[in-house]
């Protein structure tokens, strides 16, 4: 993941805890991970300025992964530890979280397969705010309203993410598609773009099966 000539300074502005929807949407998260994930230590991979961890209230230990310097010295004021690598660390996470990080990585299904031997018995992967490739928007413009095709290198969809990650090992537990709960979406506002994009209009919105969040576990 050395990919940080990516991400200047200036990508991390709006990554400060002051966006009330990001807010909104991290505790939406939140509850999706308390359904299945009870407490322990957290490798949060991409993890930013921290504001995920600050804004689930976190307890057990912290850590992160992160290529910018900038995002790392605000994470560590949070109480997030940068002493433990995924890529290295045999058994020692309970839960690994990909937060809309996993399109980032240029390796991504190294990450997958070594995410098996960094977690403990038990423990889990949660993939959040995740590109579904397999949603009708996706499949209509090749594209998602999110999605930057400069800092992207693969985007998921429901099926091969959950497949590439039972055969590394995972057993499939939950997965979710937050529209409708979303803090982004406006219902009726974004049938009406729809329509507009489908008549060649250059917008963008949230849509059906846009984004999944999904939970693995490790049983063996």
């Amino acid at each position: 993941m050395n990919n940080n000539h990516l991400y200047d300074n200036s990508y991390f502005i709006k990554r400060d805890g002051t966006d009330v929807k990001r807010q909104l949407a991290f505790l939406a998260e939140k509850e999706f991970i308390g359904k299945h994930v009870p407490c322990g230590s957290m490798m949060d991979v991409g993890c930013s300025t921290g504001e995920f961890f600050e804004a689930i209230d976190w307890q057990g230990p912290r850590f992160g992964m992160e290529i910018s310097e900038h995002a790392i010295e605000i994470a560590k004021t949070k109480n997030i530890s940068f002493k433990k690598n995924l890529l290295t660390e045999k058994s020692g996470f309970d839960v690994i979280v990909f937060r809309g990080t996993i399109q980032h990585i240029d390796t991504p299904f190294l990450y997958m397969k070594k995410s098996f031997d960094a977690l403990r018995k038990g423990g889990y992967v949660v993939f959040l705010a995740t590109p579904n490739a397999n949603s009708f928007y996706y499949k209509r413009w090749n594209t998602l309203p999110f999605l930057d095709s400069s800092l992207n290198f693969y985007i998921p969809s429901d099926r091969s993410l959950v497949n590439a990650m039972q055969n590394f090992g995972f057993t499939f537990i939950d997965i979710e598609y937050p529209y409708l709960d979303s803090p982004y979406s406006s219902f009726f506002r974004d049938h009406i773009n729809f329509i507009m994009k489908i008549l060649g209009k250059n917008v963008k919105f949230p849509f059906w099966r846009n984004s999944m969040n999904v939970i693995f576990k490790k049983n063996k």
